[in-house]
């Protein structure tokens, strides 16, 4: 991942407290928000993601490159 890039994100208030005890797991989540990577920190393992205008700081691991059909899921 690199800024300017469309990712989808898990938000840690969403996530079930079973998702939330499981860390082996966090990779797995459900990923449903699409947003614009702002900074990739990757000695930190954070990622700064502007979505619906606020800019969010998210653990790496609730973080992945979207795909085409993301941003056609995010243009409507």
């Amino acid at each position: 991942m690199k800024e300017g890039d469309l990712v989808r994100f898990a938000k840690w208030q969403e996530m079930s407290t079973s998702d939330i005890r499981k860390s082996k797991d966090w990779s797995k989540v459900p990923k449903n928000h699409v947003g614009v990577l702002i900074k990739h920190d990757k000695l930190v393992g954070t990622a700064h993601i502007l979505h619906e205008g606020i800019i969010s700081k998210i653990r790496v691991v609730f973080v992945e490159k979207a795909g085409k059909a993301d941003f056609e899921k995010a243009s409507e």
